[in-house]
């Protein structure tokens, strides 16, 4: 069986009023975007789709998503 469709970038299907987009003139690392951003370094962090850690380095065309973590059971 095949499947079609279309498939989204997380950053899209999250995207409404309030989000922020960040054009970097330099590189910076994860933890250095999340303090601008003034968020704790609890939260996720993807560049490209793949999770990333803290000291990774970011590059002006990298598309990154940072979202809360999500704890429950």
């Amino acid at each position: 069986m095949t499947h079609r469709g279309v498939v989204t970038p997380v950053s899209d299907a999250i995207r409404k009023p309030g989000v922020n987009r960040v054009v970097m003139e330099e590189s910076m690392m994860v933890s250095e975007l999340l303090d601008k951003l003034n968020l704790s370094a609890d939260h996720v962090v993807l560049v490209d789709g793949k999770q990333v850690q803290a000291d990774f380095v970011l590059k002006k065309d990298d598309n990154v998503v940072v979202l809360p973590k999500i704890a429950g059971g």
